[in-house]
């Protein structure tokens, strides 16, 4: 008998892309999106920038490395403001 292979396991962890996924974007539109977004919210965690875009999560950590690179971000210690509406005003 034909095991019936499913899309979602015990958990329900999707196994497959999502559709908005599948699409991808250059790198330096994701940099420019990342720091504007920075620019008007402030300091926030990853995966408060990865929720206010349409890519991939390791997107979003390319595009940060290349802004840290330059100079233009860089990391801090987690603070509970951060996780509050929006993030903090300070980069």
């Amino acid at each position: 008998m034909e095991e019936k292979i499913s899309l979602e396991d015990e958990e329900g962890v999707v196994k497959g892309p999502h559709y908005y996924l599948i699409k991808k974007k250059s790198i330096d539109e994701i940099e420019s999106r990342v720091y504007g977004i920075l620019m008007e919210y402030g300091s926030m965690p990853l995966s408060e920038i990865w929720r206010r875009l349409d890519c991939h999560l390791w997107e979003v950590v390319a595009a940060l490395m290349r802004l840290k690179r330059k100079g233009l971000v860089e990391e801090a210690d987690i603070t509970l403001e951060a996780y509050g509406k929006g993030g903090s005003k300070s980069i």
